[in-house]
């Protein structure tokens, strides 16, 4: 696969050992942990978790491809992106931004960047992502991205001493390319 993916203002690459200490400030957030359960907000579980991205090829089957994300002029990483593909066309993706970075339309670029690259390269026939119904940053990025949305979960997890509501959304490539003509 080709990377990095190259969008107006970032590049979403894979992880180097370098990237440790931006990715660290950013999980560190409480709002950002609590979304990127997978990265333990610790030097060592950062570690791991670009050590297990390196060791898979990127879009390997039935694995998180997790990809940085950067500003193309300064090179910090400021968010991850990720995406898992399936044996068949259709895939979940997801992203989170440090917080200072929010509000700068960022998320959306990021998204759209790795959505394209799904459909164009990859060859996916739909992608979809969720959010909980406490994240409306996130499910309003989908909405931009042109996703619908298509499930509302009731009380899908129990979460911090509450039960969460969970938003789905997808988009498929034919309304992709409608959209981004």
């Amino acid at each position: 696969m080709t990377l990095p993916i190259l969008t107006e203002r970032l590049v979403l690459r894979r992880f180097t050992l370098d990237d440790v200490p931006d990715i660290l400030t950013f999980i560190s957030h409480p709002s950002v942990a609590r979304i990127v359960r997978e990265i333990e907000a610790t030097e060592s579980g950062v570690r791991k978790y670009i050590e297990m991205q390196n060791s898979i090829e990127p879009f390997e089957q039935d694995q998180w491809c997790g990809l940085a994300v950067a500003r193309k002029e300064v090179g910090r990483v400021m968010g991850l992106v990720s995406l898992v593909c399936k044996d068949h066309p259709h895939c979940p993706c997801g992203w989170s931004l440090g917080i200072e970075h929010h509000g700068q339309g960022y998320a959306t670029e990021a998204a759209s960047g790795l959505i394209s690259y799904g459909f164009a390269v990859l060859g996916l026939h739909r992608i979809s992502a969720d959010t909980t119904s406490t994240n409306p940053a996130s499910w309003r990025v989908m909405e931009r991205l042109g996703m619908r949305r298509e499930a509302h979960l009731i009380e899908a997890e129990y979460r911090d001493g509450e039960w969460i509501d969970y938003f789905i959304y997808g988009i498929l490539a034919d309304e992709w390319e409608k959209i981004n003509k």
